[in-house]
């Protein structure tokens, strides 16, 4: 299981990151203990985790996260994969700070009355990598998908571009819009299309649990 949010280094004290806290992954990772699984949880550094009695690893950016799928992925048999880390799209290739570039040795803390120019480079998509790495070829693929748009056909839309990719068996879809201190809804869809909702996080991880556990994800 995988949560927070990876940050890619500007400078010194600066990073390029999202507003993933991890609490969600947090709570999966609770429940799916309480129902007996043994869960590896690869978390973000910052992530707001708390006490988890999982097997735990922290990651900061894109590579990390990377690597340590890869190794546990090819060194055991995990039966499920939930990969619900807001990974980065963009990785720092290159940093310019008043028309020079700056190598990664010499990036200390970058002062005020500069230009600077940050010159990104695209990350492969994670999802898709993660079977093909993994040692169980018949292992599950639980993806998620946060949007941020008043649309629902949208939502749907962004849902099946990610079920069309051929990896995932099961996508937990969220948008910001229905995300609160009290609330999260979410909503279920495989490759046939929406199989439930959900209005919390722990209402979440106990439909997640019943749908692997029942062996009939589409």
């Amino acid at each position: 299981m995988t949560a927070g949010g990876t940050e890619e280094p500007i400078d010194s004290v600066r990073s390029l990151t999202n507003t993933s806290t991890g609490a969600t992954g947090a709570v999966l990772a609770r429940t799916f203990i309480e129902k007996g699984a043994e869960v590896l949880l690869l978390h973000a550094e910052r992530a707001s985790i708390g006490e988890v009695p999982a097997w735990r690893e922290t990651f900061v950016t894109f590579a990390d996260l990377e690597a340590a799928l890869h190794h546990h992925l090819a060194d055991r048999e995990w039966d499920v994969i939930v990969h619900l880390a807001a990974v980065g799209d963009y990785s720092v290739d290159a940093v310019e700070v008043d028309g020079v570039e700056i190598s990664v040795e010499d990036r200390g803390k970058i002062g005020t009355g500069h230009q600077v120019l940050i010159r990104l480079t695209p990350n492969p998509k994670i999802i898709d990598s993660l079977k093909t790495w993994s040692l169980n070829p018949d292992v599950l693929l639980v993806g998620f998908k946060l949007t941020d748009d008043a649309d629902p056909a949208k939502w749907e839309k962004a849902v099946e571009k990610l079920l069309e990719r051929g990896q995932a068996d099961l996508v937990v879809h969220n948008d910001v819009r229905h995300i609160t201190a009290d609330r999260h809804a979410a909503s279920f869809y495989d490759r046939k299309g929406l199989v439930t909702q959900t209005k919390s996080k722990r209402e979440m991880a106990e439909t997640l649990w019943d749908l692997l556990n029942q062996g009939e994800i589409a």
